[in-house]
C-alpha cells in the first residue's frame, strides 16, 4: 500500500517564501541567467562560470527548476524559462535588481524585527541596524547603489504612464523632490520638449546621479539639486512631483515635508503625489504587503485617499484629482489652498 505524499497548500508555501527569496538572490547575484542568456549549459559548465561549487549550485538550480525560474532537458542542459530570463542584467523589466537586494542580509535582517516593531511600533530597521534606512544608505555605498538601482526600476516602470496619463503641456519647470535618478523626470522631459527639471534629492543621491542623467540623455535639461526636505525645497517651478517619497515617513513628518512644499509653491502651481492607494474594503492589495515594508524599513505607511486628503488638507493643499496610472498606483493633483 501507498501513501500519495502531502500536497503542499498555501500556508506551506508562505512559510517558504524565505527560502525561496534567497533561492532566487543566490542565482542572480551569481548571474547565473546571464550566463544561461548566452546558451543551455550544463552546471558544470556553470559553476565554472560563476565561480561556484558544482554540487551545491546543482541543488540549488533544480530546486529553482521545480519553481519554475529554470529548466533542465534530458542531457541535462539548464536553461531559463520566461520568468527566469527576468532575472537577466539586460531584460527591459529586470528583477535582478530587487532579487539581489531582498536577498543580502541588510534588508532581510530588518524583516526579521518585524515581531518587535508589532510590539513597540518602533520601525524595525532602525531597531536592528540602529539607525534609520537613509543613514544607513549613506554609510554603505555598496547597498546604497543596490537601493538606487531598485528604486529607479520601480519608477521606471510607471514614470512613462504618469507622463502620458497627466496633462504637463502648460508646464514649463518640473521639480521632482526625493528624484533619485531621474527615471521620473526624464520620462516626463522626453514627452514635454518646452519642459526642463529640478531633481532634488539628498547629497548622498544626487553625487550619484549625474551619469544616470546622462544615460538617459536629460542631463542638459535637468539640473541637480542637493537638499533636505525638511528643511526646505527650491521654489519657483510649475508642477512638483513626488513619487513614492511621502509614504517612507509617518503623518507628523510627512505633512513637515508637504507644508515645506507649500511655502515654496506658487499659486498657480500643481503638487503631483505618485503613490499606491489602500483600496476601501478588505478586497486583496498588494499595497497592504507595501505598507508592511515600510513599517519594516522607514517607519511610513500607504495610505487610503481619504487618508491622503486629510494629510494634504493639513498641510495647504486642496485635492484636484485622483487618476488611475498602473496598477494600484494613483497620481494625486493638488494645489496650494
Amino acid at each position: 500500500m501507498t501513501t500519495e505524499p502531502k500536497k503542499e497548500g498555501a500556508l506551506d508555501t508562505l512559510l517558504s517564501g524565505y527560502r525561496l527569496t534567497q533561492l532566487v538572490h543566490v542565482a542572480a547575484k551569481l548571474g547565473v541567467p546571464d550566463q544561461l542568456a548566452l546558451r543551455p549549459q550544463t552546471v558544470d559548465e556553470l559553476a565554472l562560470a560563476v565561480g561556484a561549487n558544482v554540487d551545491a549550485l546543482h541543488r540549488v538550480l533544480r530546486a529553482l527548476d521545480s519553481v519554475g525560474i529554470f529548466t533542465q532537458d534530458a542531457s541535462g542542459k539548464f536553461s531559463l524559462t520566461e520568468e527566469g530570463s527576468r532575472l537577466r542584467s539586460d531584460a527591459v523589466d529586470s528583477m535582478r535588481g530587487p532579487a539581489i537586494t531582498y536577498g543580502e542580509a541588510w534588508w532581510w535582517q530588518a524583516w526579521g524585527g518585524l515581531y518587535d516593531a508589532v510590539r513597540t511600533g518602533v520601525t524595525a530597521f532602525d531597531t536592528v541596524h540602529g539607525v534609520d534606512l537613509f543613514s544607513y544608505l549613506s554609510r554603505e555605498p555598496q547597498a546604497a547603489s543596490l537601493f538606487d538601482g531598485v528604486m529607479h526600476g520601480m519608477t521606471t516602470r510607471v514614470a512613462a504612464a504618469v507622463a502620458a496619463r497627466y496633462d504637463f503641456s502648460a508646464a514649463r519647470t518640473l521639480l521632482d523632490i526625493g528624484g533619485g535618478q531621474g527615471a521620473l523626470a526624464a520620462a516626463i522631459l522626453r514627452a514635454n520638449p518646452q519642459m526642463s527639471a529640478l531633481l532634488f534629492d539628498r547629497p548622498t543621491v544626487v553625487e550619484r546621479a549625474d551619469k544616470r542623467l546622462q544615460e538617459l540623455g536629460i542631463a542638459d535639461r535637468c539640473k541637480l539639486v542637493p537638499g533636505d526636505f525638511f528643511v526646505s525645497v527650491p521654489g519657483g517651478a510649475d508642477i512638483v512631483t513626488l513619487k513614492d517619497i511621502i509614504h517612507d515617513w509617518d503623518d507628523e513628518r510627512a505633512r513637515a515635508i508637504l507644508s515645506n512644499i507649500r511655502r515654496s509653491m506658487a499659486g498657480t502651481a500643481k503638487l503631483l503625489l505618485i503613490e499606491r492607494l489602500i483600496p476601501p474594503g478588505n478586497a486583496p492589495s498588494y499595497g497592504k504587503l507595501v505598507d508592511v515594508t515600510m513599517l519594516v524599513l522607514t517607519g511610513g505607511r500607504e495610505r487610503t485617499e481619504d487618508e491622503y486628503r486629510a494629510l494634504l488638507g493639513a498641510a495647504g493643499f486642496t485635492i484636484r484629482s485622483v487618476m488611475s496610472v498602473s496598477g494600484e498606483t494613483s497620481l494625486i493633483e493638488a494645489e496650494p489652498t
